[in-house]
């Protein structure tokens, strides 16, 4: 970790403390203040309902947690499914799925420098959830700085995450609230 990594998460401990309501994270070498939303936490509970009910122990998926990415920004995806046994501090490594909710109609965040590094790094499986325009896109098999499979669900559909390690969570979008 770098003195400038080292600063950044510093910067977001003590701006977390102070911004309630919002997501604090580093993106590159900004530090980005997302507000949270409703839909957005309604969503996300439906999305860790389904996990839960797919027998996936509580332990191996997390919300908003810091996840290491070396020489790059760590991460804290809106939920994250680890593998069996993964440990403190968590790691790119023992990543199977993240799952982005969009905050904003013109997410760069999510929808492009997000994608890079989870494909950079090999996280098999990443799942972006856009309540602006009803949809979910399920990206798979990374290769370099990109996925080279993308699928397109919209909401009421369900979505299938077939994880790495042999593991199935069937994701129903039908009750997703979209914002107007």
């Amino acid at each position: 970790m770098t003195v400038q990594d080292d600063f950044l998460r510093e910067t977001i401990e003590r701006a977390a403390a102070v911004f309630e309501g919002f997501k604090i994270e580093a993106v590159g070498d900004r530090i980005v203040m997302t507000p949270q939303s409703d839909i957005q936490g309604w969503t996300v509970r439906r999305i860790l309902n389904a996990i839960e009910d797919s027998g996936i122990d509580e332990d191996r998926f997390l919300t908003d947690v810091l996840i290491r990415f070396p020489g790059e920004a760590p991460r804290c995806p809106d939920v994250a499914i680890m593998e069996e046994g993964a440990e403190k501090p968590y790691s790119h490594e023992a990543l199977l799925a993240a799952v982005e909710v969009v905050s904003t109609k013109q997410d760069a965040n999510d929808y492009e420098i997000k994608v890079r590094q989870y494909a950079r790094f090999g996280v098999p499986a990443y799942l972006i959830v856009n309540p602006f325009e009803g949809v979910c896109h399920l990206l798979s098999l990374p290769e370099g700085d990109e996925y080279t499979s993308c699928r397109k669900f919209t909401y009421g559909a369900t979505v299938t995450l077939n994880l790495a390690d042999g593991s199935k969570v069937e994701i129903p979008t039908d009750k997703f609230k979209r914002w107007n």
